[in-house]
C-alpha cells in the first residue's frame, strides 16, 4: 500500500485527512501558482511585505516545510530556498509537490534535520490524520541543528511553523536575524508551546522584539514580524 495519495494537486501522507478537506472550504479556498495554496492568505501577506522591506529576494528559510505547502510559493519568489523538514514522508512529497515543478534544481535546498537552540537527536510525532500537526517529542534519531551553523549570508525571509518549537527555532538563529534581519512569519497558536515545551505562549514573539522587530501584522494565529 501507498504511504502517499495525490489530492487536489498535491502529494499527501496516505492518512491525511484534514488538510485536503479544509483547503477545500469555501473560506480558505485560494488558487496561487495555478495550485490549491494551504493558508494562501499568509502566504501572500509575508511575500508583500518582504519585497516591500527587502526588495528583491534572495534567500528564503522555510522551518517546517512538511510537503511543501509554502515552499510551493514562495521558491519562485527569490533566487535561493532552504527547507527544513525532519519526517522522511512529508520530504517524500515535498520532492514530488515542489522539486518536480522547478527546472534549477539547485534553488531549492530541502534540508532532512530539525532546528533548534542547539546540536542534538530528536524524535518527531505526527498525529495519524493531520501530517502537519507534528511537533519534537523528546530523544530520537533525527538530527537537530542550529539555523546559525550554516552561515547563510542573504536570508531576507522566514517562515517558522514547528507546533509551539518557534522560540527554540529562533534561539538557534540569532546570529542570523541580527545579521540579515529577515522579514519573519512565526506560528504562535493557542498554548501549543507553554504546553508542549514549557515555553511562553507567546516567546517567539517576545524575543523577536527584544531585538528591534516589530508586529506588522497578526493572521489567526501567525504573526508577521518586521525589523
Amino acid at each position: 500500500m501507498s504511504q502517499i495519495k495525490y489530492v487536489d494537486g498535491w502529494w499527501f501522507p496516505a492518512g491525511e485527512q484534514h488538510l485536503p478537506q479544509w483547503m477545500a472550504t469555501p473560506k480558505a479556498r485560494m488558487i496561487i501558482n495555478g495550485r490549491a495554496a494551504y493558508q494562501g492568505k499568509k502566504q501572500l501577506a509575508l511575500l508583500a511585505e518582504a519585497v516591500r522591506v527587502k526588495g528583491q529576494l534572495r534567500r528564503i528559510v522555510d522551518v517546517g516545510a512538511h510537503i511543501g505547502l509554502w515552499s510551493f510559493n514562495l521558491a519562485p519568489a527569490c533566487q535561493h530556498l532552504e527547507a527544513f523538514e525532519p519526517v522522511a514522508l512529508h520530504r517524500e512529497c515535498f520532492e514530488r509537490n515542489v522539486m518536480a515543478g522547478i527546472e534549477d534544481v539547485t534553488r531549492v535546498n530541502l534540508h532532512a534535520i530539525a532546528l533548534g537552540a542547539g546540536e542534538g537527536s530528536v524524535s518527531i510525532h505526527t498525529a495519524p490524520t493531520s501530517s502537519g500537526d507534528s511537533w519534537v517529542s523528546g530523544e530520537g534519531k533525527i538530527p537537530m541543528e542550529t539555523l546559525d551553523s550554516f552561515e547563510f549570508p542573504d536570508v531576507d525571509v522566514i517562515k517558522i511553523d514547528c507546533e509551539g518549537y518557534e522560540e527554540n527555532v529562533l534561539r538557534g538563529a540569532i546570529d542570523t536575524l541580527r545579521r540579515c534581519r529577515p522579514v519573519i512569519m512565526v506560528e504562535q497558536k493557542r498554548t501549543m508551546a507553554s504546553d508542549r515545551f514549557g515555553l511562553n505562549t507567546l516567546g517567539a514573539v517576545q524575543l523577536l522584539q527584544e531585538i528591534g522587530y516589530t508586529i506588522a501584522g497578526e493572521l489567526s494565529g501567525d504573526y508577521l514580524m518586521t525589523p
